[in-house]
C-alpha cells in the first residue's frame, strides 16, 4: 500500500477519508496546524506532522512530503475574511504542496475541489470568492499535470457524521420545526462515505483529463429534504417555507456581526443566495466511469445515519 499525506485530515470530510485511509492499509501521515483539534484521528494512531499551507513554510511542507506515494489535498478555507485569505489558502496552498509533492516524487495528487469551482448551473464560472480560490487552485495544478498524475474531484453538498453545518436543520426538526427555503431548486447532497469511496478510488485510477463531480445521482425538492429530515428524528413537524430574502438579511447581518469579532461569519449573503437562488446539480456518469465508483446511500438513509450519530454523540 502507499504512504499517503493527507492534508485537512481533522475536519469533517477529512477524518472520515483518515479512516477509510488507515482501514485500506495505506500508511498516512497527516498535515494537522498547531490550533487543530485531532480527536476524531487521535484513535487512528496516525503519524502528524504540523504545516500551515497559508504560509510559505517551503522547509515544513518539502520534509512533510519525504517518501510519500500520493497526496490527498483535503485542508481548505471555506469560510474567510476576504477574497485574498482564500486565495492565499485554497490556491497558494495547493501549488505550493503540488510543486513539493511533485519535487519529492510523489505519483498521483488528489485534490478536494469543490462543485463552487465550477459555478452553480447555467453560470459561466464560479461566483463567489470560495469558488474562485478553489478555481484558481485547480488551474495551477493543471499546470503541472505534466509531472504529477493530478486527479480533481469536485464534491456537491456533504452531510453526515460530525457535520456541524446540517446540525441546526436537525435542530429545528427535533423541535417540529422543519425551515427550508421557498426554492423550486433541486438539491443533489451527497452522504460523507460516498465522497469517501471516490476519493479512494481516486487513488489508484487513471487520471481523468478534467474535474470530476461527487454527487448522489438523485435530485430532491427541498420538501423531499423536510421530509427526511422529520423521518430521522423521529417526529412529525411544521413545514416552513422561508423567502430567500430573509435568507440573505440573516447572511447580511453575519456578516456584520463578524466585523466586529474579526472572524468570518457562518453564513453570509453568498451562503444565503447559494441556498436559496443559484442552483446546484450535476451529472456524475463520468465520475462513475473513471473511477468506477457508484454513490450508495440515499438522502432517508443518509439522513437517518447522521441522526443516530448526533444522538449517541449528545449533539443532538
Amino acid at each position: 500500500m502507499s504512504r499517503v499525506l493527507l492534508t485537512g485530515g481533522t475536519g469533517f470530510l477529512g477524518s472520515h477519508i483518515a479512516d477509510a485511509l488507515v482501514a485500506a492499509g495505506h500508511d498516512v501521515l497527516a498535515s494537522v496546524r498547531a490550533t487543530s483539534d485531532t480527536r476524531w484521528i487521535d484513535p487512528l494512531g496516525v503519524e502528524t506532522t504540523t504545516v500551515d499551507l497559508g504560509r510559505a513554510d517551503e522547509s515544513a511542507i518539502g520534509s512533510a512530503l519525504a517518501g510519500i506515494d500520493a497526496v490527498v489535498h483535503c485542508a481548505g478555507l471555506t469560510r474567510a475574511r476576504s477574497e485574498a485569505h482564500f486565495m492565499a489558502v485554497n490556491a497558494g496552498g495547493t501549488e505550493r504542496l503540488a510543486l513539493a509533492a511533485r519535487d519529492a516524487g510523489a505519483r498521483r495528487f488528489v485534490f478536494i475541489s469543490s462543485l463552487a469551482a465550477r459555478g452553480p448551473d447555467g453560470a459561466t464560472g464560479p461566483q463567489s470568492p470560495y469558488g474562485r480560490s478553489k478555481a484558481e487552485g485547480e488551474r495551477r495544478l493543471v499546470e503541472l499535470a505534466d509531472d504529477l498524475d493530478v486527479v480533481i474531484l469536485r464534491p456537491g453538498g456533504v452531510y453526515g457524521p460530525r457535520d456541524n453545518d446540517m446540525l441546526p436543520l436537525f435542530g429545528l426538526a427535533r423541535r417540529g420545526l422543519l425551515v427550508v427555503p421557498r426554492s423550486t431548486n433541486e438539491l443533489q447532497p451527497v452522504y460523507v462515505s460516498d465522497v469517501v469511496t471516490a476519493t479512494l478510488g481516486a487513488l489508484e485510477a487513471p487520471a481523468p483529463g478534467e474535474p470530476l463531480p461527487i454527487a448522489h445521482r438523485e435530485r430532491r425538492s427541498w420538501g423531499e429534504l423536510a421530509a427526511a429530515l422529520a423521518a430521522a428524528v423521529g417526529r412529525d413537524g411544521r413545514l416552513i417555507r422561508v423567502p430567500p430574502r430573509l435568507f440573505w438579511t440573516v447572511g447580511l447581518l453575519s456578516e456584520v456581526g463578524a466585523l466586529a469579532t474579526r472572524r468570518p461569519p457562518a453564513m453570509d449573503r453568498r451562503k444565503a443566495d447559494d441556498l436559496t437562488i443559484r442552483r446546484w446539480t450535476c451529472d456524475i456518469a463520468e465520475t462513475e466511469r473513471s473511477l468506477d465508483w457508484a454513490p450508495e446511500v440515499g438522502l432517508e438513509e443518509g439522513l437517518a445515519r447522521t441522526a443516530a450519530w448526533y444522538r449517541e454523540e449528545g449533539w443532538l
